[in-house]
């Protein structure tokens, strides 16, 4: 089934909800396309831009004060594919027709179908998100299958623009690399138009990439054992100065430790070291931003490394910047 493309022009009418459970407070595009949210459990923008002709680029970051929902509210077209990544945070996609899908932590890439249904991201707290995403319309999928290059997960959506689709992939450096580009435009004007085409046509390169095999559900894994993982994870993650190894990990939690770290990729897209890193970096991040004259030596102890240069370099890697570096513009803010 294919939809025409002058209905992407639909999703310029679509507005957002916030709902923190108690309070619900909707959100419009003002005329430059762009929602700031101040006055609720999340502070931070929204921005709609056009990337090129039926390629629509969503750029959303800020900080959320407890857990909340975003809600897409008006039209949400058949045959439309909306593919991006997050880049922070934790929480949940929820789409009608398909079982929840979580994330957590950055580089997490995702696809769903619009498929004319109800979507919505519900978060945890407290914390940052950041995420970039691309709308594309049917004559642009269909476009890009002309070419032999549409995944077969993106060839369904186009081939029955109402099959209900999502799906939350493995955590992508170079996916990650580029949407945090696309969040820190280094062009304005006539250039930066040009510069954002192109960073946006690389951005859905390596997502279409990420997007050609399709990871099944690991099959050795039943409820008990994901359950298993799950209460794992907040084990490894409850003293970050001296988390256990992974055999001592594994003990607990009643897995081989080959299956342990099969079971963290398939919930959470890392390896158990990986998702410790992370874990550091989040609460190294969060001590950064609420307790800023706190000696980084001692904040670099806090989240298990003994050696401060270690935690600068892990840091910088993580978000960019050296910690020093953050804690100054947090301060100027």
């Amino acid at each position: 089934m294919h939809i025409k493309s002058s209905q992407v022009a639909l999703m310029d009418r679509v507005s957002w909800t916030v709902d923190a459970g108690d309070v619900t407070d909707p959100y419009d595009f003002d005329g430059g396309g762009r929602i700031v949210f101040d006055d609720g459990p999340f502070s931070g923008f929204m921005e709609r831009r056009t990337a090129r002709p039926g390629v629509s680029l969503y750029r959303l970051a800020g900080t959320s004060s407890h857990a909340w929902k975003l809600v897409a509210q008006g039209d949400s077209p058949a045959g439309h594919l909306v593919v991006g990544a997050m880049l922070d945070g934790a929480g949940v996609i929820e789409a009608k027709g398909n079982e929840s899908k979580s994330w957590r932590g950055s580089g997490r890439p995702f696809a769903l179908s619009l498929a004319e249904r109800e979507i919505s991201y519900r978060l945890e707290a407290p914390g940052p998100w950041q995420a970039v995403t691309l709308i594309l319309d049917p004559d642009t999928l269909d476009r890009i299958m002309t070419d032999e290059g549409l995944p077969p997960l993106a060839r369904r959506v186009l081939e029955n623009g109402r099959k209900p689709v999502s799906h939350v992939f493995a955590r992508s450096q170079e996916v990650a690399r580029v949407a945090q580009s696309l969040l820190h435009p280094v062009y304005r004007g006539t250039m930066g138009k040009l510069w954002l085409e192109s960073k946006a046509m690389e951005f859905l390169a390596h997502l279409l990439d990420q997007m050609q095999e399709t990871p099944a559900a690991t099959a050795s894994l039943n409820a008990r054992d994901l359950t298993r993982v799950r209460e794992a994870y907040q084990y490894l993650v409850s003293d970050l100065r001296t988390p256990p190894t992974l055999d001592e990990l594994a003990a607990y939690a009643r897995l081989p430790a080959r299956r342990l770290n099969q079971g963290f990729r398939h919930l959470f897209g890392m390896t158990v070291f990986e998702a410790l890193l992370e874990a550091r970096m989040q609460a190294a991040h969060r001590i950064i931003r609420d307790s800023r004259d706190i000696p980084l030596k001692h904040l670099a102890w806090s989240v298990g490394y003994s050696q401060l240069s270690n935690f600068v370099i892990a840091y910088r890697r993580r978000f960019g910047i050296p910690p020093g570096q953050h804690r100054r513009s947090e301060n100027a803010d």
